[in-house]
């Protein structure tokens, strides 16, 4: 009564092999979803009709794979980066759970990692707003600048919460991991990492966000200011540059303040305030600071692992 191009739409004919359910299982380990799993067997069998399931099946494998994981996946990461220990000589591997048995905190980094920390670990930033789809955990991956200008990550860790206890953590085993402390660490004004900074490194500089701090301009000093090409081409030319000395930038500013009647701005007084935390003038001397004034290249980073994400 059916065609035999249409079996495949049938419920009772169809059933995935034990060689499919490996090759959906193999292909998950590689971030690729049960339906790109399908669609690379239909190419590979030479039509739908052959792979003998249809897309719905693939789902529902993976489906109840995920649920025959259940409460053991963590246990299996776990697994899975200390096995990593008995192929690679200096891989570090540490990770902290709470009473319950909850997986909470997880640091890894490998000899490649620790090599490139080495040789680029002069300035390094580290960002945590990218959270995983699933667990809802934060992800840190420490990111630097290699000898041909391109970022080169020299570790991550997994966080539950972003917490002053957490980032503590974090920052301790990666020195605990790497042996030598930073000269300088870009983040965000996240209130948290600043506290732990301090804490775990207190001779290393804390350099803020450049671009977190100026975005907010437009909205600190108004519209019509903001459009004042005079005005932006004159606080860009002594804020986005390190070829000016500390007292030339010092002086410039309180010229502008003054000259453009910000000079009472709470907000512009109070980032003059912290000028040693984030304008480029005083990170002159600092090896590869002007390379690094933001945290884009930790958020670049970021936007190359949610790729990797499998999205659930």
């Amino acid at each position: 009564m059916v065609a035999d191009s249409d079996m495949q739409f049938v419920r009772s004919p169809r059933k995935l092999t034990h060689v499919q359910e490996e090759a959906i299982y193999e292909l998950s380990n590689m971030n690729l979803g049960p339906v790109k799993a399908f669609n690379l067997m239909r190419t590979q069998y030479g039509g739908f009709e052959k792979v003998g399931a249809i897309k719905d099946d693939c789902k529902n494998f993976k489906q109840g794979l995920n649920c025959y994981i259940g409460e053991y996946d963590a246990e299996m990461i776990v697994q899975r980066l200390c096995a990593k220990r008995t192929f690679s000589y200096d891989y570090s591997f540490k990770y902290d759970v709470i009473d319950d048995r909850e997986l909470i905190r997880v640091f890894w980094a490998d000899e490649i990692s620790k090599s490139n920390y080495l040789a680029f670990g002069d300035i390094i930033s580290f960002d945590a707003t990218f959270k995983t789809n699933k667990y809802k955990m934060v992800f840190v991956p420490f990111t630097e600048i290699d000898n041909h200008c391109h970022s080169v990550t020299v570790g991550a860790g997994l966080l539950a919460s972003e917490t002053i206890e957490s980032y503590t953590w974090l920052l301790q085993m990666l020195l605990k991991s790497f042996g030598s402390a930073l000269k300088v660490v870009v983040t965000d004004q996240d209130p948290a990492m600043k506290q732990a900074i301090s804490s775990v490194f207190p001779n290393t500089r804390h350099r803020l966000c450049m671009w977190q701090i100026m975005k907010k301009v437009a909205d600190k000093v108004g519209a019509d200011l903001c459009n004042n090409e005079d005005f932006k081409s004159r606080l860009c030319n002594i804020v986005r540059t390190d070829s000016i000395s500390p007292f030339e930038f010092e002086d410039k500013w309180q010229k502008i303040m003054v000259e453009f009647e910000l000079d009472k701005n709470k907000w512009l007084t109070d980032k003059y305030e912290i000028r040693f935390d984030w304008i480029p003038a005083f990170y002159r001397d600092e090896p590869l600071s002007g390379l690094m004034h933001t945290t884009s290249r930790s958020e670049s980073e970021n936007h190359f692992f949610d790729k990797l994400q499998i999205l659930s």
